[in-house]
């Protein structure tokens, strides 16, 4: 279904998870895809960042040292944080952090090229969520730092503290 420039091409809701792959979202149709995860909350008042890895073209999570991410986290309640880091094995917080309802996050960003195995892929975000009643806003910039065909996204925690997330993916015409 095409909403302006925007085709969906997925909706996943994810419950009670700490690990879910989005799979055969990324194709030779589209260069750029845009994705939301709204209702990203976790099960018990343990904060936790949601990161992302992505899927190659056999559906195996890329989890290499291929992935440098820079962060400004704009904080309410005190001073803005800068984070970066190069050769990781995941983009760390790319989807946001989560805590317990009603302090959940919501964020979108874009991939590009994902699919084409002559580019890198690379990643922007945005977010806002809150903790401890104060909210904090994030900006997010990233590469996958290997030109290889992926087909998909996991979107995972890192302290295995479960959580759940409503995801869609939309290929930009």
């Amino acid at each position: 279904m095409a909403v302006g420039n925007l085709e969906l091409i997925s909706k996943t809701s994810f419950s009670n998870i700490t690990s879910g792959d989005v799979d055969n979202i990324f194709s030779d149709t589209y260069d750029v895809y845009f994705w939301t995860a709204n209702g990203n909350s976790t099960l018990s008042t343990n904060l936790t960042g949601v990161d992302l890895r992505l899927l190659d073209s056999s559906g195996t999570v890329i989890s290499a040292t291929e992935y440098d991410y820079a962060y400004l986290q704009l904080n309410t309640a005190s001073a803005f944080v800068e984070a970066r880091n190069t050769s990781q094995n995941k983009l760390l917080n790319y989807i946001g952090t989560a805590d317990i309802e009603p302090e959940g996050n919501n964020s979108s960003g874009y991939i590009f090229n994902p699919y084409n195995s002559s580019s890198y892929t690379f990643f922007t975000a945005q977010n806002s969520n809150s903790f401890n009643t104060a909210t904090r806003g994030f900006k997010y910039i990233g590469v996958h730092k290997s030109a290889e065909t992926c087909r998909g996204v996991n979107i995972f925690s890192p302290t295995t503290e479960n959580f759940n997330i409503d995801f869609s993916v939309y290929g930009v015409k």
